[in-house]
């Protein structure tokens, strides 16, 4: 990984995350049990966040040397808000990052190598994009693949070509009721991104090539933008809808399709227990697709490296990763745990998420781990001008393939 300044990522942040708690690393207490936090974005979920949480009380019940606290931060302000605390030598203990936060973490040295604490452990080969200059800086909460996510009550038979998914998201655009949906605006633009880069990476395209130089004006790259664009330009989406305005959708019957991550059938029962939910292959030309990741690494400030590194030890045991992929959904966690009868049972749909594992691929460029926010700020910005003006898309990405060029010159 190069290393670069981190400076306007760390410190270009809002007044309000500087009011955030920033409350320091747990303290120790030569007393009694040594107290640490934990920070998750999916602590806040309704349906996974309890679960998570009482995940954390089994560790405080397994032993009597330490106890570990959860803080819950919005998806929304999430890695805002932790910069903010640890560029000020605070923040929590052991935290889940996004998976494009934490490169930037490793790359400024906020995190510690967790070297030692997974030494012996098999992790899975999602694990290896953690490793950085030689050191292992994260390892996976969950690993979600994508995969098209359709309710079968309405679409009988899920489309396998592209032409057929247009023809089937505009049969099932009717009054009350959308074909498709994705993210198109400027304020969820990670979630463009990832719904872009579905089709990028569907149409054969990348943002990078091995060798970390941007291609995002390559023919590839533009046919699966084009493709974008057609959906949007199609008629079959609520534009301007966030992602939880088109999940509560999906969950009343309102959405038919949509491309989404392993983890988000969990989330739509939590907001419609009945639902119908069945899952297949993305309908691209190729198989590939992109795969998302919450990332655990331990803050390089913390007090109590000791509990931190036991807590992440244990949590990489057989019985926490059982019991987390269980509750998960779709998704898959660091280790190789199998699915349980009863997973499949509830959640057959879930066999074709693990079946996306052999050709999914990051949503972070490769040799520009560090770069990626400003790149995808630049491809975003530029995508979604084109559309919602009507310019020429080949223009806007040969502007964006300019200014990644210069950002991964720097």
């Amino acid at each position: 990984m190069r290393h670069h300044r981190l400076g306007v990522s760390i410190c270009a942040v809002t007044a309000l995350a500087l009011l955030a708690g920033c409350g320091g690393s747990a303290s120790s207490d030569s007393d009694g049990p040594k107290t640490i936090t934990f920070a998750a974005s999916m602590l806040g979920e309704p349906t996974r966040g309890p679960q998570l949480t009482a995940l954390l009380e089994k560790f405080n019940a397994s032993q009597d040397d330490y106890v570990i606290k959860p803080v819950s931060i919005p998806f929304a302000s999430f890695g805002t808000t932790i910069f903010t605390q640890l560029g000020q030598g605070k923040g929590p203990d052991v935290i889940a990052f996004d998976q494009m936060n934490i490169y930037e973490a490793a790359d400024a040295k906020l995190i510690r190598p967790l070297d030692d604490v997974v030494k012996g452990i098999d992790l899975t080969a999602a694990s290896e994009s953690l490793v950085m200059d030689d050191h292992q800086w994260g390892v996976p909460l969950d690993v979600s693949n994508y995969a098209l996510i359709y309710n079968p009550d309405l679409v009988k038979k899920p489309p396998t070509t592209f032409e057929e998914f247009k023809q089937v998201a505009r049969e099932q655009t009717v009054a009350g009721r959308f074909g498709f949906a994705f993210r198109t605006t400027q304020a969820e633009e990670a979630g463009v991104w990832y719904d872009l880069s579905n089709f990028v990476y569907g149409a054969g395209g990348a943002w990078s090539d091995d060798a970390g130089n941007p291609t995002i004006n390559s023919p590839q790259t533009v046919a699966g933008v084009k493709a974008f664009a057609d959906v949007y330009q199609a008629g079959v989406i609520p534009k301007g809808s966030t992602a939880a305005d088109y999940r509560r959708m999906f969950a009343s019957g309102k959405v038919a399709m949509m491309i989404d991550n392993g983890g988000i059938p969990t989330v739509l029962r939590g907001t419609n227990p009945d639902i119908p939910i069945a899952a297949a292959p993305a309908p691209f030309p190729t198989q590939s697709i992109g795969q998302v990741m919450a990332a655990i690494g331990i803050n390089a400030n913390t007090r109590n490296a000791e509990a931190a590194e036991a807590f992440v030890r244990w949590f990489l045991g057989k019985e926490a990763q059982t019991t987390v992929q269980g509750f998960l959904g779709g998704s898959l966690v660091a280790t190789g745990v199998e699915r349980t009868t009863e997973e499949l049972t509830k959640s057959p749909f879930v066999k074709v998420f693990d079946a996306q594992s052999d050709h999914a691929r990051s949503f972070i460029p490769t040799g520009l781990e560090v770069e990626t926010p400003r790149i995808r700020s630049a491809v975003v910005q530029a995508v979604l001008n084109a559309l919602q003006s009507g310019g020429d898309l080949q223009q806007a990405l040969d502007g964006a393939q300019d200014k990644a060029k210069q950002i991964a010159g720097e």
